[in-house]
């Protein structure tokens, strides 16, 4: 690549961000197992990733190990590594690569407000540009850049610190990227600013070289396990280490309440510690977890303002404090507080300390926290094909295998008839045609249990009402009356095409919530109703059955064989949407699944739906 290709780079307009196309976070695999293994892939990956570029506190190296690192997770062919030097105000291409050849380093002025690299790096922001217009590139249109990906090289937790760089990719082909792409560079930048930021750290300063050095020891700890439990108690012990204090907590956000939730602490009095749960905003690791800005205070007897607000998570007096934010792509998922220095007071030294520790552990304890989800979503998957295994030879043996050898004996009983009464083959042939009638229905209803082609075909509404058809048809007696209505301004008077996940999702929660009502609720009518709107998709089943004490069934959950409305939860939130089910003792039961039509509202759901996963060590204490 030529200066006038990294000029193209540099000084492209912002405004081909029009030609951006919306791209989608849920796509991938339709085989679950093979999105989970991809899922584990990523997340091993970079655990890799972060375990390689924080082994070395040369900047070369971090450099070239974080390009060779990459290549196992994205297309590196089209690649650089920018670092700004603030004092020369210039952009230093540590590393390129273009089509798959290495660019020789350089230098280029940062344009004031121009260019793509310069906008990622003074917005701190990512940038995706999907496609170019043909007048902002090269006249040669074999050669010219068509889409353009960029990320800043960014450490989240230090608020005080701006971008030291940018990770840009770029391809000659338009719509090579997509937000997955970005999500994947922007996690692979958070571990190169650590990285980097430790290399500037120890060129610039010899003093603090046996500092850098135990946080390159912190980072390596911290990555050589994926188990929760055992990453909070490495985090805790490298603390209690480097920092020299009485005492400390590690609290993670709930994301369902916004509440700090204890999970583990050091000190002589650690064990002595019952779990507790602190307000949103309350005390100084509240107020930290709110403001995201770390908080020191040196001496608690000169910073009268704070007293009241200290946390009382120990039983001995309180003399200084240093509490840090733990942040992961802009969101505070808990916060790390140390109490009481044991010589002297905190410094501000220690704060960057203690900075770095809760950028590594922040990774560290999401990367545990993804490993137990994709391991707990792969055992789901697992036990769900197990079921369904179960279930279709249940109803194999029930209904087409009895059927196929009531045939078998109608042919037995009509080859003998032929030989000694042929009057009663007529009678025979007629009965044996009505099994095969009923065998050939329920096998093809099986079918379309497990895999509705019409909702690939037609779309929801369409798959709904073939559902409720057979439903009613299989049903013995008047009752109960199955009913679909569709609400849309849609031309066609059908709910619009949605993303397939999301229409899968909502036909598996129909199917699920009508055999159940079919089967308990004793109910004259049950109503299936889809309204779609500007913004969200609704699906509501209501039936006039006997109802239930809805919390009565969730908090005997554990003693119950089904896990019917826990599994309707958990579908409504992968694909982010709202369930919300109402039912009282005979007045019926009404199930409402609200679901955003935009995929990037969808996905913040994703982010902020469910409880707080605690670790064993928390559950164990409760108990």
């Amino acid at each position: 690549m030529d200066v006038i290709r990294i000029q193209q780079l540099n000084n492209a307009p912002v405004n081909a961000l029009e030609n951006a196309s919306p791209m989608s976070l849920e796509g991938g695999e339709r085989d679950p197992l093979n999105r989970l293994t991809k899922e584990i892939k990523e997340v091993s990956t970079l655990y890799n990733i972060g375990v390689a570029v924080g082994s070395s506190l040369e900047l070369k190296e971090v450099i070239r190990t974080l390009y060779k690192e990459s290549t196992r997770l994205i297309d590196t062919s089209n690649f650089a590594i920018v670092l700004y030097d603030e004092v020369t105000q210039t952009l230093n291409f540590k590393l390129m690569i273009d089509q798959g050849k290495m660019v020789k380093p350089m230098s280029v002025k940062l344009a004031e407000d121009r260019g793509l690299t310069g906008r990622v790096l003074t917005s701190q922001s990512p940038l995706l540009v999907s496609d170019f217009p043909a007048a902002n590139n090269s006249n040669n249109a074999h050669q010219r850049i068509r889409s353009w990906l960029g990320v800043p090289i960014l450490n989240p937790t230090l608020t005080q610190d701006s971008a030291q760089g940018v990770i840009a990719t770029w391809s000659y082909q338009p719509h090579a990227f997509t937000d997955h792409d970005l999500w994947l560079l922007s996690a692979i930048a958070t571990q190169a600013a650590i990285a980097v930021r430790n290399a500037h750290l120890f060129e610039s300063s010899q003093r603090r070289a046996a500092e850098m050095a135990l946080l390159n020891d912190v980072a390596r700890t911290l990555s050589s396990t994926l188990q929760l439990d055992e990453v909070l108690t490495r985090i805790m012990e490298q603390v209690e280490t480097l920092l020299n204090v009485e005492a400390g907590s590690l609290l993670l956000t709930d994301q369902a309440t916004g509440e700090l939730v204890f999970q583990i602490a050091l000190g002589d009095k650690a064990d002595e510690i019952k779990p507790f749960r602190i307000p949103k905003g309350e005390g100084i690791a509240g107020e930290v977890a709110v403001t995201g800005t770390p908080l020191m205070i040196a001496n608690v007897d000169q910073d009268k303002r704070h007293f009241k607000k200290l946390d009382q998570t120990t039983n001995f007096l309180t003399r200084n404090i240093l509490c840090v934010p733990l942040v992961l792509y802009d969101q505070i998922i808990g916060v790390l507080e140390v109490i009481n220095k044991r010589e002297g007071n905190f410094t501000q030294t220690d704060l960057e300390l203690l900075s770095s520790i809760a950028s590594y552990a922040a990774i560290a304890i999401q990367n545990a926290r993804l490993h137990e989800n994709v391991l707990a979503e792969r055992d789901k998957v697992v036990e769900a094909e197990e079921e369904a295994r179960k279930k279709l030879a249940r109803d194999l043996h029930d209904g087409p295998t009895q059927l196929v050898a009531g045939i078998k004996m109608s042919l037995d009983f009509s080859r003998k008839a032929l030989e000694k009464d042929p009057s009663l083959l007529p009678k025979e042939l007629n009965y044996m045609l009505e099994l095969a009638d009923r065998a050939t229905y329920q096998m093809r209803t099986m079918l379309f249990e497990l895999r509705p082609l019409v909702l690939e075909t037609q779309g929801l509404g369409a798959a709904l009402q073939v559902f409720i058809d057979r439903r009613q048809k299989d049903i013995t007696g008047e009752t109960p009356r199955l009913t679909l209505k569709v609400e849309t301004d849609n031309p066609s008077g059908d709910i619009s095409r949605q993303d397939g996940k999301v229409e899968a999702a909502i036909f598996a929660i129909v199917q699920e919530t009508v055999n159940n009502a079919i089967k308990h609720a004793q109910a004259q009518n049950i109503v299936v109703q889809l309204t779609e709107t500007n913004t969200a998709i609704y699906t509501v089943i209501r039936d006039d059955g006997k109802g239930f004490d809805v919390n009565e069934v969730l908090n005997n959950y554990e003693q119950r064989g089904s896990l019917g409305m826990i599994n309707l939860k958990e579908r409504t939130q992968l694909i982010g949407g709202e369930l919300n089910i109402r039912s009282a003792p005979g007045q019926g039961t009404r199930i409402t699944i609200q679901v955003p039509k935009e995929q990037s509202e969808r996905m913040k759901k994703r982010n902020t739906t469910g409880t707080l996963a605690l670790s064993n060590r928390i559950k164990e204490k409760t108990n």
